[in-house]
């Protein structure tokens, strides 16, 4: 019991000094793997390399490769600006269309795609007298709505995790109760905030979003880039224009093609799931990705340094050290004390209170990584859902992403108005730390007693 009990104190510290530090994750557990493996748990180092995680890691490359050549193209500015151009005055649409933007654009690759918006968000905001909280969480719950999709990061990893631990996964269901659950916040924080406001409507002459006026970049500066790093992963937020001018509605054919690729990949998921097709994602990402390079050659050649390597890295250190864990005995010590508990309803509970609590200061892609196969256990006892139990894992450590300690927190924050920034910290905070209990409360109700 001594070296079970010892391997789960040197994952504690890996996720702490990893978020302390500053230091990689990944790295911190490929490098703990192979000492606790080989050293504690008497593998060898060739079972140690058995544990990484090829199959999720060639989806994360694919993804991740296919939505940098998408997002390098322009097609996301020009899906930007042609929603925003139908608003025009109606004031009370636009924390919609910014939610559903960023589930859109979390959709494809990663829920941190969504912070691109962030900047422009929070203009809005400003200009339009709109609650700068409800406009934060337009990026945060809407990037969170999407980020279960099975093409993005989350969805990904929840998915392949539950296929790797002997778990049926549900890619669809999980997207739907991500963005459902979502949703419905959104739709309580808006009746909340956008009522307490009452923004008056803007005529698009008088400045707002269908102004023919001078285009009004994401970070609030003539031509910026913005670069956010959080759970491990990098999402690059570029200029986004918000321009009515004739040009911005034409595509070029490359920005066809890169467009036609995005529905092929939506088209072909779907076709294969109905027909029970078996395929692969990331391969499927990469051979649209290849077509277009084959085409584009020169177009493509720096995309390859979109490609999420970061979160790849901590993917699988993460879930190599869990393989070493597995072999060691400590997943099924778990099992033994979740037994011990009497009631799975509570050992279920608890599981996602951890996850909601830690994601809240760490990275919610290694907590996706390190507590799913610590479900196993619970499931086996009987009595709960499976896939419903992982799914209230995977949603309970993506709602507490509104903090100050999270990229989406901190990037919308970072973009408010200089007179709102303190108070929106202390709201975020505030939402944030609520949804530590309140998230497990609601996926659990949703998600596992149902299956009960």
């Amino acid at each position: 019991m001594g070296t079970q009990i010892f391997s789960m104190l040197v994952l504690g510290a890996i996720i702490a000094i990893g978020t302390w530090k500053s230091i990689h994750i990944g790295v911190l557990a490929l490098v703990a793997a192979f000492g606790v493996g080989t050293l504690i748990g008497g593998q060898t180092i060739k079972e140690v390399m058995a544990g990484f995680p090829v199959g999720i890691l060639v989806l994360l490359l694919g993804i991740t490769y296919l939505f940098s050549i998408v997002r390098e193209s322009g097609v996301i500015d020009w899906i930007v600006q042609q929603t925003l151009r139908l608003v025009g005055g109606r004031v009370f649409a636009i924390p919609w269309v910014f939610f559903l933007l960023a589930a859109l654009l979390g959709s494809m690759g990663s829920s941190l795609t969504s912070l691109a918006l962030a900047p422009i968000a929070m203009i809005f905001a400003g200009r339009h007298r709109l609650h700068p909280l409800l406009m934060a969480l337009t990026i945060v719950l809407g990037g969170g709505a999407g980020g279960f999709a099975p093409t993005s990061l989350f969805g990904i990893i929840t998915n392949g995790i539950a296929a790797d631990n002997g778990i049926e996964p549900q890619p669809w269901a999980l997207f739907a109760a991500g963005f459902g659950i979502n949703a419905v916040l959104f739709t309580l924080a808006f009746v909340a905030l956008a009522l307490r406001n009452r923004p008056t409507e803007t005529n698009p002459s008088d400045g707002g979003p269908g102004t023919s006026g001078a285009p009004v970049p994401v970070d609030g500066s003539p031509e910026g880039t913005r670069s956010e790093h959080g759970d491990g992963a990098t999402a690059t937020a570029t200029a986004v224009a918000v321009d009515d001018s004739p040009a911005t509605a034409a595509l070029s054919r490359y920005q066809l093609l890169c467009l036609a690729a995005v529905a092929a990949l939506m088209t072909l998921v779907l076709v294969f799931m109905f027909l029970d097709i078996e395929s692969d994602v990331g391969v499927l990402a990469l051979a649209l990705a290849l077509v277009i390079s084959v085409l584009y050659p020169s177009r493509t050649r720096e995309a390859v340094k979109g490609v999420d390597w970061s979160t790849i890295l901590l993917v699988g250190g993460i879930l190599t050290y869990v393989g070493v864990m597995q072999k060691m005995g400590t997943v099924e010590l778990l099992g033994h004390a979740a037994e011990s508990i009497g009631s799975p309803f509570l050992a279920a509970f608890a599981l996602c209170f951890v996850a909601a609590l830690v994601s809240a200061f760490a990275s919610t892609t290694g907590i996706l990584g390190a507590l799913i196969p610590l479900a196993v256990p619970v499931i086996a006892i009987g009595g709960l859902p499976g896939f419903g139990l992982i799914m209230a894992i995977a949603i309970s450590s993506n709602l507490v992403d509104s903090t100050p300690f999270s990229s989406p927190g901190a990037t919308c924050i970072a973009n408010a108005q200089a007179k709102d920034r303190s108070r929106l910290t202390k709201l975020m905070l505030a939402w944030g730390f609520s949804m530590i209990i309140l998230g497990p409360i609601i996926t659990i109700a949703v998600l596992v007693v149902p299956g009960m």
